[in-house]
């Protein structure tokens, strides 16, 4: 009886697939690894470059110009002034109290508002000697504006402690035409008032 040849693994047809497979696996990672090294853009490294500065570039200059063209679009669209701030000349005396409740003006800046209108905000700090909470609002200030008197935009209430102090920003829309205004405070026991001068950049 003649003896059979063992088959050969290579003859196999999964012997085949599987040589297959493991060729085209090798020569994938092969050029996986080739493409990592920059063999294949060795001819084109300058294109490469302008391509990913051209990307950048758009993105940084956009960045850069947005801002601007924002500040641009808000001082246009609020009309009087280009956007910039108008000067706001406080009275000497900055300081007024009745009973145990002081108000002092530290400071007001001025600048056109989107309405075409002024936006002056004050910068007051509220004082409290007495012993028990006192309320910190809008509601206590009035701007008189040509005979016309404006109540503050909404924003400020705050609790002042007893014996302690806290200072708050008060905001009035006015005319954009406002050269002179008066601040009414105003106190249980009364008012007090302090004229301001305001007058364009």
């Amino acid at each position: 009886m003649a003896e059979e040849k063992p088959t050969n693994w290579w003859a196999t047809l999964p012997g085949l697939l599987t040589a297959a497979a493991a060729v085209i696996t090798a020569v994938t990672g092969l050029l996986l690894g080739l493409g990592q090294l920059g063999v294949f853009d060795a001819g084109q490294p300058a294109a490469s470059t302008a391509s990913a500065s051209g990307t950048a570039s758009p993105g940084a200059s956009a960045g850069t110009v947005q801002p601007g063209a924002g500040a641009s679009s808000s001082g246009s669209g609020s009309g009087t002034g280009n956007g910039a701030e108008w000067k706001v000349t406080l009275p000497t005396e900055r300081t007024y109290r009745a009973a145990d409740v002081e108000y002092e003006i530290l400071s007001a800046s001025a600048r056109p508002d989107v309405s075409g209108k002024i936006a002056l905000t004050l910068t007051l700090r509220c004082t409290n000697h007495g012993r028990y909470d006192l309320n910190f609002w809008d509601s206590t200030f009035r701007l008189n504006v040509g005979g016309v008197s404006y109540s503050p935009d909404p924003g400020l209430n705050e609790l002042v402690a007893g014996d302690s102090s806290k200072s708050g920003d008060v905001r009035f829309t006015v005319p954009a035409d406002i050269r002179e205004a008066l601040l009414r405070i105003k106190f249980a026991e009364g008012e007090s008032s302090a004229r301001l001068a305001v007058s364009p950049p």
